[in-house]
């Protein structure tokens, strides 16, 4: 009898115990459901290499150190997504060798290995299908399209391209002519553009004397000078020179991104200064016209120092047209014009905004041009006058398109100043003839941030208008 008690005891307690097991295998959640304590995901991801189940196409959009998290934009369905890496997260370049996470740059079109629902990122590697061109600085952006012209071909943006400025995601609107770009994209398609170097703004005070003349910005960029003008110009420490009726001065800028840099150009106007100029012109028949006028490369001649316009033409060659910078007294140019097959190009076939004072249409300089600038707007090439060579440019006389009754509306925000190309045009809302071509319009107030736009406008017989965000007060 009290063996069998003993049993019967021995008997429950295994019973009990199984039921503790039990219930520690299983755990019921909040709608009731039981779940196998064994199958239970905790959430933990060993940080190891090759440990993923999902692989996607992307562009970087951003990388936040603190938090360890990288930002993407899916390629294929324009999705954005942030993603955690760790001490085993790996990076490599398209050719698979090794990088570090600083040496991937935003704007860089990378295919990711992670693990979805954990939102870890195992492996980042470059897209080894894409194009990417660095440091930008001409570009042309199609008017009335998506089409943007890079090295003399023609891309296409996509229409949701990705633009990465120092304050985030941008707009194309957003993208200057003063920037310096880094463009990223497959086959002809443009998927995202950084604005590597962005642009401030330069305003000329006491500028009465020179207004008609020329500013020329780091060596790159031509402006006719205008009354109460308002450039946008890149941004960083360059030289800046301003020159009319002889009189020239240099200075040494330092433009902040987004901000306003005044320079008072008063001390620089004077007496005329004069530069003695020995040309050497190939082929000699060759005719040399500066700011309108013929003259005669067989003797010297004297020009005011400063900017001036230089067209060359001959027949069965391509005709050159750029700006040259007097800045020595005795200085030599030597032109050599380009063959073009023995295409008659004379001189009736050039425009008359090609040989006048003071103007350029739009030319396309060859690869020998020196330098590549702007003139209110109009491309041209330019070469100081201190021994370097002229070569050869191709002449496109692409004037601007007048759209004869219809106009170009800024409404607002209302109140700002409004500047197109750099020339003041009234307070918001204003309107301006309308002109097929692309043109940077900025907005100014006091107390407020500058801000700028490139529009584009086309040749449809018909108004249009443009309203943008308020600006926002200087902190």
């Amino acid at each position: 009898m009290i063996k069998l008690q003993r049993v019967q005891v021995l008997y429950l307690l295994l019973l009990c115990c199984g039921m503790v097991l039990l219930a520690g295998c299983t755990r019921i959640t909040e709608t009731g459901a039981e779940v196998q304590q064994g199958n239970y995901d905790t959430g933990f991801v060993p940080a190891t290499s090759g440990n993923y189940d999902s692989r996607d196409t992307a562009i970087v959009i951003s990388k936040n150190t603190e938090a360890s998290t990288i930002t993407f934009k899916n390629l294929e369905l324009g999705k954005y997504y942030t993603l955690n890496y760790d001490g085993a997260t790996a990076y490599y370049d398209k050719y698979g060798q090794a990088l570090s996470l600083e040496q991937v740059r935003i704007g860089e079109i990378v295919n990711v290995d992670f693990l979805h629902r954990a939102k870890r990122l195992d492996s980042l590697r470059l897209s080894s299908e894409t194009f990417v061109f660095d440091w930008v600085e001409q570009f042309a952006m199609e008017t009335g399209s998506r089409d943007m012209v890079l090295n003399n071909e023609v891309y296409r943006m996509a229409q949701d391209v990705v633009v990465l400025t120092g304050k985030g995601i941008g707009d194309r609107m957003d993208i200057n002519a003063a920037d310096v770009l880094r463009v990223s994209g497959h086959d002809h398609m443009i998927e995202s553009i950084v604005v590597e170097r962005g642009h401030g703004y330069l305003r000329l005070a006491n500028d009465s004397f020179f207004i008609g003349g020329f500013l020329e910005v780091d060596h790159s960029k031509i402006y006719q000078v205008s009354e109460d003008m308002l450039l946008s110009v890149p941004e960083g420490t360059y030289e800046v020179t301003i020159s009319n009726s002889g009189c020239s001065g240099t200075e040494t800028i330092t433009v902040v991104g987004d901000e306003e840099y005044e320079w008072d150009v008063s001390e620089w106007q004077g007496e005329a200064k004069y530069g003695v100029l020995v040309f050497t012109v190939s082929p000699s028949n060759a005719k040399v016209y500066i700011d309108g006028r013929r003259v005669d490369t067989d003797t010297e001649q004297e020009l005011t120092y400063g900017i001036h316009q230089m067209v060359v033409v001959a027949e069965g060659y391509q005709t050159i047209s750029k700006y040259i910078r007097v800045s020595e007294e005795y200085s030599n140019l030597n032109i050599t014009m380009e063959w073009n097959g023995g295409t008659s190009e004379s001189e009736n076939n050039i425009s008359t905004n090609q040989i006048s004072s003071n103007t350029a249409s739009e030319n396309t300089a060859s690869e020998n041009t020196v330098s590549e600038n702007t003139v209110s707007g109009n491309t041209a090439s330019e070469s100081t006058v201190s021994g370097n060579t002229a070569s050869g440019g191709t002449s496109s006389d692409r004037t601007p398109i007048s759209v004869s009754g219809y106009k170009v509306t800024i409404e607002g925000p209302e109140g700002v100043e409004v500047f197109k190309d750099g020339s003041y045009i009234g307070l918001a809302p204003v309107s301006f003839p309308k002109e097929e071509g692309s043109y940077i319009i900025i907005l100014r107030k006091n107390g407020f941030q500058t801000r700028s736009y490139t529009i584009t406008i086309d040749d449809s017989a018909k108004d249009i208008s443009y309203s943008f965000s308020a600006l926002l007060p200087i902190n």
